[in-house]
C-alpha cells in the first residue's frame, strides 16, 4: 500500500507540474546560457521547461509549423518577426494573452510600438521577450592596431579608407555572414545610414525608393562591401563571423547585440576587447525583438503552463537577468538601467541623438523578406553584378510581391 501511495503522489506531482515544450533556435553557447535564465525562472515558479531547440531560425519555425498543422502543437514558440504570427492568428491557432498582459501591466510598462506589434484587433497574441539592436558595428582592436588605428570609423569614407589599409596588412576588413537574413539585415543597416525615409520606403516595398539618391548611394556602399569581405561568406553563420572579429582575423562586423553574448562567453569584454558603435554616418538605431507565442492547446495543464511562462519571462527581474545574459535590452521600461553594459548605453545614447527605426522583421512579411534577401544574397556572390543590376533586380522583385 505504501508503494502504491508513493506512486500516486508521484503521479499527482507530475500532473501538477506545469510542463511547457519550447521551440527556439538559441543553440550557440551564449544563446543557450540566456535561454537557461528563462528555464530556471520557469522552474522556480513551478514549471518545467522542455527544451526543443532547433538549429537555425528557418528550421525552428518550420518545425513549429509542422507540429501545429499536425495537431501536436508545442506549448510555446519563439519568433523573431511579429509577421510570423499573422496567419496563425487568422486561423485561430495562437492563444491570446490578454489576462497575462493585464495582470503584468504591459500597457504601462512596455513601449507602445512593441505591444502594438503583438496586438491584433485589440487582443495580445505574443509575449515580447527582448529588444534587439540590429546595427552595431563591432570592431577588433587587435586588427585595427595592425594599421595604427585606435578608434572605429565614424563614416563610410573612414571605413573604406581603413579597409584599404587592412587589406594591405592581410586582414579581412569586413566579416559578412552568409545566411539569407544576414544579407537583408546588412543592406537595411547600410540603407539606414543614408536615409530613414528611404529605409522605411524600402521595407514597405514602395517602388518610389528606387529613384531616391540616398537609396542609390546605399546600393553603391553595399556593392563595395563585397570587395572588403572574404570568400567564405556564403553559408557562414553570424557567430563564426563574430569569432573572426574576436580573434582579430577580421576588423569589422555589422551585427546585432546578440554578438555580445558570444564575446562574453569567449572571456572578453564588449566595448573593450571588441569595440561597439552603432552604424556609421550618424545612423539611427535599428530595433527589433523576439516574441514568445503560444499555440492553442486543449490540454488544461499545458494552458496553465503557457500562462505561467508568459508571466515569468516578462517580469522585471527575469527581464533584467535575461537581458544581461543575452546582451539585449529588456522590453520593460520599469527597469533600472544602471546594470546595463557599455554597449547597451552606447545604443541608448545613439537612439536619443539620432532616433530609431524598426528592424526588417517588424516591417516585412516572411515571404517578402525571403524573396528580397535572395536577390541580395545572389548579388553578393555575383561579383560581376553592378549596383544598377541590383536595383533592377529589386524592382522586379517588388513588382512580383506587390
Amino acid at each position: 500500500m505504501l508503494c502504491t501511495s508513493a506512486l500516486l503522489v508521484s503521479q499527482a506531482s507530475a500532473q501538477e507540474l506545469k510542463r511547457a515544450d519550447v521551440i527556439h533556435w538559441w543553440t550557440s553557447e551564449s544563446e543557450a546560457k540566456s535561454a537557461k535564465v528563462f528555464s530556471d525562472a520557469f522552474k522556480a515558479a513551478g514549471g518545467e521547461w522542455v527544451d526543443a531547440a532547433v538549429a537555425g531560425t528557418d528550421a525552428a519555425k518550420a518545425a513549429a509549423a509542422t507540429r501545429i498543422q499536425a495537431g501536436d502543437p508545442p506549448a510555446a514558440v519563439v519568433y523573431n518577426s511579429v509577421k510570423d504570427i499573422d496567419d496563425l492568428v487568422k486561423n485561430g491557432q495562437i492563444s491570446t494573452l490578454d489576462d497575462v498582459a493585464g495582470a503584468g501591466n504591459w500597457k504601462a510598462n512596455m513601449p507602445a510600438a512593441i505591444l502594438n506589434a503583438v496586438t491584433r484587433d485589440g487582443h495580445v497574441y505574443g509575449a515580447p521577450i527582448n529588444l534587439g539592436v540590429n546595427n552595431y558595428l563591432w570592431s577588433s582592436p587587435i586588427a585595427l592596431a595592425k594599421v595604427g588605428v585606435t578608434e572605429p570609423p565614424k563614416t563610410w569614407e573612414e571605413f573604406f579608407a581603413v579597409g584599404d589599409k587592412l587589406k594591405q596588412a592581410g586582414v579581412i576588413p569586413f566579416a559578412q555572414s552568409g545566411m539569407w537574413y544576414w544579407y537583408l539585415m546588412t543592406f537595411g543597416n547600410v540603407l539606414a545610414t543614408q536615409s530613414t525615409d528611404a529605409y522605411t520606403k524600402f521595407h514597405v516595398m514602395d517602388p518610389s525608393v528606387f529613384e531616391m539618391p540616398e537609396f542609390k548611394k546605399a546600393v553603391e556602399i553595399f556593392a563595395r562591401l563585397r570587395e572588403y569581405s572574404d570568400s567564405g561568406v556564403p553559408g557562414r553563420e553570424w557567430n563564426l563571423s563574430n569569432a573572426m572579429v574576436m580573434r582579430g582575423e577580421a576588423a569589422f562586423q555589422l551585427m546585432g547585440d546578440w554578438a555580445k553574448g558570444e564575446i562574453l562567453a569567449g572571456g572578453m569584454t564588449p566595448g573593450k576587447d571588441v569595440l561597439c558603435t552603432v552604424g556609421l554616418d550618424n545612423s539611427p538605431v535599428s530595433i527589433s525583438g523576439d516574441i514568445l507565442a503560444f499555440p492553442v492547446n486543449t490540454n488544461e495543464n499545458t494552458v496553465e503552463a503557457q500562462k505561467l511562462l508568459a508571466k515569468v519571462v516578462t517580469t522585471p527581474e527575469v527581464q533584467l537577468a535575461y537581458s544581461l545574459a543575452k546582451g539585449s535590452l529588456p522590453v520593460r521600461t520599469d527597469i533600472e538601467g544602471a546594470a546595463f553594459d557599455t554597449c547597451a548605453r552606447v545604443a541608448v545614447e545613439q537612439q536619443a541623438a539620432h532616433s530609431s527605426v524598426p528592424g526588417y522583421p517588424v516591417l516585412l512579411s516572411p515571404d517578402a523578406a525571403g524573396s528580397i534577401a535572395d536577390v541580395l544574397g545572389n548579388f553578393w556572390v555575383d561579383t560581376s553584378a553592378s549596383g544598377s543590376d541590383l536595383i533592377g533586380q529589386l524592382e522586379d522583385g517588388f513588382s512580383s510581391l506587390n
